[in-house]
């Protein structure tokens, strides 16, 4: 799988890359939480395609790297327990997923609905709220796959996270969403 793998925010103040070879599960994302995400950082770029769904690279932290605008590196969390929601903070545009802690490293990239470089969708995930037209598939497939790269990783000692600092911390203090805000941006 070659291609560039090269992403910018909107108002191209942050440019982040996913290496050529980062072995990854690409997939689609319908749930609610990805839903309300975007829809609270700013519809109008949400990154979701015609059904709601979210075009997500499942690879490793490590594999993930920010060229120009670091500064502007936004978090939010939907729920003090929630995942931790990585956008530009300039302008709105969603980055990444990540669990609240490097401990398992995962990353979930978001991605602009068709890109090409990541290979096939895979798995459609989470369908429930699509009325039923879209149904749920390679699932398993999806969470063996990153099962498995996070115990290759744990096993190899490739941790490394540009979304933490070196004693676990988010490199940013996540912002947690009031239940209203929450509320607010929830899919109808």
């Amino acid at each position: 799988m070659t291609g560039d793998r090269t992403h910018m925010c909107t108002c191209a103040k942050m440019r982040w890359r996913i290496a050529a070879d980062a072995p990854g599960t690409h997939l689609v994302c319908y749930c609610a939480d990805c839903q309300t995400a975007a829809r609270f950082l700013d519809h109008r770029i949400a990154r979701l395609d015609s059904e709601g769904g979210s075009e997500i690279f499942q690879t490793l932290p490590a594999h993930f790297e920010f060229e120009t605008g670091r500064e502007n590196l936004a978090v939010l969390r939907l729920s003090p327990k929630g995942l931790l929601r990585w956008y530009a903070g300039c302008c709105g545009t969603p980055i990444a997923n990540t669990l609240a802690t490097p401990t398992l490293p995962f990353v979930g990239a978001i991605l602009p609905p068709g890109t090409e470089g990541y290979g096939p969708v895979t798995a459609l995930v989470n369908t429930v709220g699509t009325a039923g037209h879209i149904r749920e598939t390679g699932v398993l497939g999806a969470h063996l796959s990153i099962m498995g790269r996070i115990l290759r990783a744990w096993l190899l000692g490739k941790r490394g996270s540009p979304f933490f600092a070196p004693d676990g911390a988010p490199v940013v203090q996540p912002r947690i969403l009031t239940p209203q805000e929450r509320n607010a941006a929830r899919p109808t």
